[in-house]
């Protein structure tokens, strides 16, 4: 399998390229595809290797969230979104989301000739692989400004879900690939509806769970935080997302991990966001348990100021 990784790079295709443009990655993919050795099978014959960015608010549980497994395999992302996009076609969309969903479609495209060829959890020597799956997440990113328009919750809130659940494929896809994420705020936008929409420990848990790998996938990248003058930018509400997630779960273990993750990646903010919490962690229904861990970080981080 590993030879796959020592024959020369191909290039994916420009997606900003004027010329070739969209339409023409799915044709170089295939090409890529058609030209490129076959990674070995095993017995069971399975291939193998050796912005609108919003913060989550604090509550206890939501409405309702989807359950089904995360959007992980490229032909089941590929499946979802084609009938997804049939629906926000439907809706008259404009231009610029017709090209969103144009662009989505053709990076889910070749998602799947790329899993076919190298293997699901391999690295992929296509050039410019990493860039096509970014601008796949900016295009996802104009969808969700968009959703009100393409997705009224009151009449689609299912396609909503997929809609989010494609985004979160699409960063997994990245991750088991090992290629890097640059446009991670449609998976951030994502992850905090289903932390918000969550109705079971067992719901906020799971969420919880990608929240942390998505930290540790993009803390090489965004741990530094030079854009600390912008409220929004997704480090932070990931970092807060995450901490706010781990109360809902009531589960000391995962709220002292996600509050030693908050305290390193945004010291100067710990002090306000402890602070905000302990004050709704002191209404007489909120658990006890939880609102002394809350109490002990806030007097922990007040002792420095």
């Amino acid at each position: 399998a590993n030879q796959n990784l020592g024959h020369s790079r191909k290039t994916f295709a420009a997606f900003n390229d004027q010329t070739t443009g969209i339409a023409g990655v799915s044709r170089e993919i295939r090409k890529i595809a058609k030209n490129s050795p076959k990674n070995p099978k095993n017995s069971e014959g399975t291939r193998h290797c050796m912005a609108e960015i919003k913060p989550i608010h604090f509550a206890l549980k939501g409405t309702t969230v989807n359950d089904s497994a995360e959007l992980a395999a490229s032909e089941e992302m590929k499946a979802q979104f084609a009938a997804l996009a049939t629906l926000m076609l439907s809706n008259n969309p404009p231009a610029g989301a017709v090209d969103s969903i144009n662009a989505i479609s053709a990076f889910l495209d070749a998602a799947v000739l790329l899993d076919g060829t190298y293997g699901e959890d391999c690295p992929i020597p296509v050039e410019d692989a990493a860039g096509a799956a970014n601008e796949a997440l900016r295009a996802m990113l104009d969808l969700q400004l968009q959703k009100n328009h393409l997705l009224p919750a009151d009449r689609h809130p299912q396609p909503l879900a997929t809609l989010d659940a494609v985004a979160i494929g699409i960063g997994l896809w990245c991750m088991r690939h090992q290629l890097d994420i640059h446009a991670p705020e449609p998976i951030v936008n994502a992850l905090a509806r289903r932390s918000n929409e969550a109705t079971s420990k067992q719901e906020t848990a799971a969420t919880y769970a990608l929240m942390q790998g998505f930290i540790i996938n993009l803390s090489p990248s965004l741990n530094g935080d030079l854009e600390r003058s912008n409220p929004e930018r997704p480090w932070r509400l990931l970092n807060v997302n995450f901490a706010i997630t781990a109360i809902r779960t009531g589960d000391a273990a995962m709220m002292r991990y996600a509050f030693d993750r908050l305290n390193n990646a945004l010291p100067d903010e710990r002090t306000g966001f402890y602070a905000e919490a302990f004050a709704i962690a002191s209404r007489p229904d909120f658990p006890v348990e939880i609102r002394s861990l809350i109490e002990q970080e806030l007097r922990q981080t007040t002792k420095f100021h």
